[in-house]
């Protein structure tokens, strides 16, 4: 009994040690560390054997969403497409956002998501295309985001919160599908919408597409990811 009761601790003692010392779910090894832009992410990017500092983040008995380097209407994008499937495209990086503050990019959707589930709730919280963002201040804390496509209920500018999580709608609704759209953002604003205090730095930018809550399928491209120190307009 005594030998079984130390092999438990010893199981309990490394699980709590793998919990406590286990690595961030986007840290690499390899970040993008730069103070100067403009950062152009999708530059070099290979999907099929992608580059250090890259890592597709699938997620525990879901499809992972299909992410493919492409053209598209004469300019390389990155293809997102899902089928009750869902994942993260992400690279790794540590940039102060007081020195690459503005993030900009184009996109398209040419299939959205068909459903009538609520996208305002957990069951309805899919979307075409997103951009995903964690932030960490000088204190450790951590705070992540997302930049949002909407199916039919938001409008440009809005927030949709789910829990505590911040979802940040830059564009959206059915009479913008099939057509390419430029979009900024000012993370300095962004991350003080969300609440984050201190200063902070980018760890994680991804591109997220999925469609597993609804069961959906859905299409899109995103190209021309740029962090900057000016509004490109």
């Amino acid at each position: 009994m005594k030998r079984l009761g130390l092999v438990a601790g010893l199981v309990l003692f490394g699980a709590a040690l793998f919990w406590m010392t286990r690595p961030a779910p986007y840290d690499t090894g390899a970040p993008l560390r730069t103070s100067e832009g403009p950062v152009h992410l999708l530059e070099g990017l290979e999907t099929e054997v992608l580059p250090r500092g890259w890592l597709h983040r699938t997620f525990f008995r879901v499809t992972p969403t299909q992410y493919r380097m492409t053209e598209a209407d004469g300019a390389r994008a990155l293809r997102c497409t899902t089928n009750n499937s869902a994942s993260i495209l992400a690279r790794d990086t540590r940039i102060a956002v007081a020195d690459l503050p503005m993030l900009s990019w184009r996109w398209k959707v040419v299939q959205p998501i068909a459903s009538d589930v609520d996208e305002s709730t957990e069951e309805g919280d899919d979307h075409p295309l997103r951009l995903y963002l964690r932030f960490a201040n000088q204190d450790g804390d951590t705070r992540g985001a997302e930049i949002i496509w909407s199916n039919k209920k938001y409008a440009p500018g809005d927030f949709k919160i789910i829990g505590s999580f911040y979802h940040y709608v830059a564009n959206g609704l059915p009479e913008n599908i099939g057509q390419w759209h430029d979009q900024a953002v000012d993370l300095r604003r962004l991350y003080q919408d969300i609440g984050g205090t201190g200063t902070p730095v980018l760890e994680t930018l991804g591109v997220f597409c999925d469609s597993d809550n609804t069961g959906a399928k859905s299409g899109g491209f995103i190209a021309k990811i740029v962090l900057s120190a000016a509004d490109p307009a």
